[in-house]
């Protein structure tokens, strides 16, 4: 993620960049889709301003609307600002009528105050006060969002400028989680962002009547979103609408789309179950073939005058290996280029750049976008102990056999992961339990809510005779009565003129009792399955008393994801109350206040 001072100067080229003959073109070339009725104007009396002859009336975007857009500034890849084109020129008159202003006021704004502020470009903007510092003001320019602005030079309004509403709206898409947002922060690609959202004809349709806006952008009628997917998981410039190896993933990805599945060599890198590469048995082929060919061709002919977008043999600056690739960004005042590695997925600096041969220019990519085919649509803490779970469960199973079915062609493809025959989903999926055996946090015994289980009751309570057992062996099940409801029971010897059992499908209490039964040859070997594991919390910073309370002598069903297998001391789990992470209810900052 860009540093906020590189961020804001991004900003400030968009705000600068309003100012250009650009603008002119856009407006007059509008899409017929988009309604004009968005941003009516009415006339100013001429006694009121001598420069700005229309206000025009800023609606609060409502549900529906369709408007033209520049996107005024970027939060991060989720939250962004859009100003109505079609308030351009006034926008622009606000600049010119604050510069010529002569204010009478000396009075220090409070914080909430809006103001006329001069950034460092020498501009006057509207702006409201976010604090009052000793270097000066920290404001936000409310026509273009954006915040954290610190200024030395302001002065009041004028008073036709003080009620007119903000001319950026704040919006959001929907679809991007936290878990995207995450993974993206890192990519620094928000020059690549700016430089798409300024340079190409936006349109927002807003799905919301509330701030921030949900929107969904469009250009060309192709989502916006999605542009800026293919950007960061295949490192497709948004300018490039015809790519090679992209062509050729499609035809690779119709081709596996047609068979029933497909053998998997490596499932690598993995960053969630909603963004993880795979490369088929046929494609590790392609990727030996693309590795031959660079290292067996002796003479390159260099690309001394590189575009953004452009596919390119680069050599990659940490380990001066050449790589396929397509250019991003040249830096400035470096020789040095961003690229996306095509076949690593992955953004690296690179120094020299080469002609690509015909093969590695038109070869589809090693690896595959995937994500798993989860029909509950999981989130916060669940989601983000399920892509633990899906990471470790990776990392067991390496050597083991994988197939991939792909269930729609995406980006990225929505896919069933095979290991050894058993869907990856039932592995890493939440499961119900309940803790039967406590000593602690960090160790107790769970168990199962499985069919096994459910049958078990079941036949229980349908079975209407159960017939004593007079000599029974050890160790074997059978059935008891306790408080006219039937257990099963294992059977440890004889004690005191009664039998020693234990229960096997609940808590693991011994009791004696007078009468054991035959156990009904239908549950005889199912089973219930009982796990040992742990939190894996630190002991100081959470209280065993709230983790047994909440346990509720093992009346509590939880949900259970397991994040870390270790089948020899304990697995490494996650317990969710109502989606709720039961870690945030037995820290010790929650006993202080009971």
């Amino acid at each position: 993620m860009k540093n906020t001072e590189e961020n804001l100067n991004n900003s400030k080229n968009m705000v600068g960049k309003l100012k250009n003959n650009v603008i002119d073109e856009v407006v007059t070339e509008m899409s017929t889709l988009l309604s004009f009725e968005n941003s009516q104007t009415e006339e100013l009396d001429s006694s009121n301003s001598n420069h700005i002859k229309y206000i025009p009336i800023v609606n609060k975007p409502a549900l529906g609307d369709v408007w033209n857009v520049n996107v005024s500034n970027i939060n991060s890849l989720k939250y962004f600002y859009v100003q109505n084109i079609n308030n351009y020129e006034y926008i622009q008159s606000i600049c010119l009528e604050l510069d010529k202003y002569e204010s009478t006021s000396k009075k220090l704004p409070k914080v909430g105050h809006v103001i006329a502020a001069r950034d460092f470009n020498g501009t006057w903007y509207r702006a409201k006060v976010q604090s009052i510092t000793e270097l000066g003001l920290n404001v936000c320019f409310i026509d273009f969002g954006i915040s954290k602005v610190l200024v030395t030079d302001y002065k009041d309004l004028p008073k036709e400028l003080a009620s007119i509403k903000p001319m950026a709206c704040h919006c959001y898409f929907k679809s991007v989680s936290k878990e995207d947002e995450n993974i993206l922060s890192v990519l620094d690609l928000f020059d690549s962002i700016y430089k798409y959202y300024n340079s190409y004809k936006i349109a927002a349709t807003f799905l919301s009547n509330n701030d921030p806006y949900s929107v969904k952008l469009s250009h060309n009628g192709k989502d916006v979103l999605d542009i800026l997917y293919n950007l960061a998981w295949d490192g497709i410039v948004p300018s490039i609408s015809d790519d090679p190896i992209n062509h050729a993933k499609l035809i690779m990805l119709n081709k596996i789309f047609s068979k029933s599945k497909t053998e998997v060599v490596r499932v690598e890198p993995i960053f969630s179950k909603n963004h993880f590469y795979v490369e088929t048995e046929s494609s590790y082929q392609i990727g030996k073939t693309i590795r031959t060919e660079i290292e067996n061709q002796t003479k390159w002919i260099p690309v001394l005058h590189p575009k953004e977008g452009q596919i390119v043999i680069a050599k990659n600056i940490n380990d001066l290996k050449l790589y396929r690739a397509r250019i991003i960004k040249k830096y400035e005042d470096s020789e040095e280029h961003k690229c996306f590695l095509i076949d690593c997925v992955t953004f690296k600096n690179c120094l020299e750049l080469f002609e690509p041969t015909d093969y590695l220019r038109t070869a589809p990519p090693v690896k595959i976008h995937c994500a798993l085919d989860i029909s509950i649509n999981y989130s916060g803490d669940i989601l983000e102990s399920m892509n633990l779970a899906f990471i470790n469960e990776m990392e067991e199973c390496k050597g083991m056999s994988k197939m991939i079915k792909i269930k729609k062609i995406g980006n990225p493809c929505i896919v069933d992961l095979e290991i050894n025959d058993l869907n990856i989903i039932q592995v890493i999926k939440p499961c119900e339990v309940r803790v039967i055996n406590y000593k602690h946090f960090n160790s107790f015994k769970v168990r199962l809510n499985s069919s096994g289980a459910q049958k078990i009751s079941d036949v229980l309570k349908s079975t209407k005779t159960f017939f004593p057992i007079s000599n029974p062996e050890v160790f074997q099940l059978y059935v008891i009565k306790i408080n006219k409801e039937y257990k099963r029971v294992k059977y440890e010897g004889e004690y005191e003129g009664g039998f020693k059992v234990m229960l096997v499908d609940q808590a693991p209490n011994k009791i004696i009792v007078d009468e054991l039964f035959e156990i009904p040859k239908s549950l005889k070997n199912v089973k219930t399955t009982d796990l040992h594991c742990s939190l894996g919390l630190n002991k100081t910073d959470y209280s065993n008393k709230l983790f047994i309370d909440i346990c509720n002598n093992s009346n509590v069903k939880f949900k259970m994801v397991v994040i870390k297998n270790d089948h020899i001391n304990a697995h490494i789990v996650k317990l969710f109350l109502n989606s709720k992470d039961i870690k945030s209810m037995i820290c010790n900052e929650q006993l202080k206040k009971h």
